[in-house]
């Protein structure tokens, strides 16, 4: 395939590997292979899978556009929750050539993995599009999630990676949620980077206490944020014109464990604008900066701004960011532009969808922010993101593959 940052699964090359065929039997038990978001996806690549038992001493072998074989060592990392002990495997693949294609499996002794490829994204990247999921999370069955994300990448099957804005599980620490997740995905899910984004739901203990997110910050190796009490909360990465930023907005989850969250992240966020000088600078977050009727701890309010929305629209307006993607709500919202806290003709663009999940729920109008709206109860939909240097092109569709909407944004 010639798609940027692509992987589909790459059977029958014992041809090409002749001294490599003959280990490859039996089967290793791995689950959940992935590769995930780097910095930069033009000379690096995050690959990922977990098992239930311990693979001692396996490691990655890949082979670029020189012909070089090469083996690579793998971090492992346990974490024993819901009566059940994970093993989580990670690999990282540093100085790719950009726009080439990679050749990889694991191996383990004289057992390996068929084997997997995928492309490096270009050196230039002049246009693309990207699918943002939110809200995954699912009662009773995955099933549906899994037919969904298949569906929508037939349909775009030019989109160069997908993120999952939040709620990827409805409980972080049930095991059945997490294989069901990634049962759904089996296949598919190594054929296309994936970018993740912590929710309020990761943070919920079986009991439904606030909790630390551990399997999601062991499920997801990302790119760093200089903070190592806080890897893998937030951070960002480039692609093509766009600096992405995923910012984790579960100040309330974790006030108890990291009460220096919010504060930290706004540091980061400066220096992280400040470093990325992009043509566009586009957030991933979680939670939205409308209320809808959630009830607000610190403004002590349901409706209107949100207190995410408070703590962090003027970081926004300050930094010039662009685009504002939120899901939570379970809807579809386009406010358009807001600036100091209002309705506006310029600022940051902000716009809230999903479920892809099975949650689905009525969410009342802002009257004041709301610009348009999908009918209730929402449908599950998606949003298409269209970047290139001249314009930002937002599309939201239902799974079914009705329009709901298209917004663009020129600069």
């Amino acid at each position: 395939m010639t798609l940027a940052g692509k992987v589909i699964l790459f059977l029958g090359l014992s041809s090409s590997f002749p001294r490599l065929a003959a280990a490859a039997s039996g089967t290793l038990p791995i689950e959940a292979l992935r590769q995930l978001i780097t910095a930069d996806p033009r000379h690096s690549r995050t690959i990922m899978w977990q098992s239930k038992t311990p693979l001692e001493g396996c490691r990655l072998q890949y082979q670029g556009p020189d012909g070089a074989m090469k083996n690579l060592p793998v971090n492992m990392e346990s974490l024993d929750e819901d009566r059940v002990v994970n093993y989580y495997y990670t690999c990282y693949l540093k100085d790719l050539a950009p726009d080439s294609t990679y050749h990889y499996r694991i191996w383990q002794g004289n057992i390996a993995t068929p084997w997997q490829n995928f492309n490096t994204a270009p050196a230039e990247i002049d246009a693309f599009s990207a699918l943002i999921f939110c809200d995954s999370q699912c009662g009773k069955t995955y099933a549906g999630w899994g037919q969904a994300f298949r569906t929508v990448w037939q349909r775009h099957a030019n989109a160069h990676f997908f993120a999952i804005v939040g709620d990827i599980v409805d409980n972080g620490q049930q095991e059945w949620q997490w294989q069901n997740f990634f049962a759904n995905l089996e296949g598919v899910l190594p054929q296309h980077i994936y970018v993740p984004v912590m929710g309020n739901h990761e943070c919920y203990s079986l009991i439904w206490k606030f909790c630390r997110p551990r399997r999601y910050e062991l499920s997801y190796n990302l790119p760093a944020n200089g903070s190592p009490e806080l890897q893998n909360h937030y951070y960002s990465y480039d692609y093509g014109p766009v600096h992405f930023i995923v910012l984790n907005t579960q100040m309330l989850e974790l006030k108890d464990i990291h009460p220096d969250l919010l504060e930290k992240q706004k540091t980061w966020l400066r220096q992280d604008v400040k470093n990325h000088r992009a043509k566009w600078q586009v957030v991933l977050m979680h939670k939205d900066i409308l209320a809808y009727d959630e009830y607000q701890e610190g403004s002590k309010t349901m409706m209107s701004i949100s207190d995410v929305g408070y703590a962090l629209m003027p970081v926004f307006d300050e930094l010039g960011i662009d685009l504002v993607l939120t899901g939570h709500m379970h809807t579809y919202r386009n406010r358009g532009h807001i600036h100091h806290l209002q309705p506006a003709e310029k600022g940051p663009v902000y716009i809230m969808s999903g479920p892809i999940g099975n949650q689905q729920y009525t969410v009342p109008a802002d009257k004041t922010f709301d610009r348009s709206a999908i009918y209730q109860p929402t449908p599950e939909n998606y949003l298409l993101l269209n970047a290139s240097n001249e314009k930002l092109s937002v599309t939201c569709y239902t799974v079914n593959g009705e329009l709901v909407e298209t917004y663009e944004i020129k600069k």
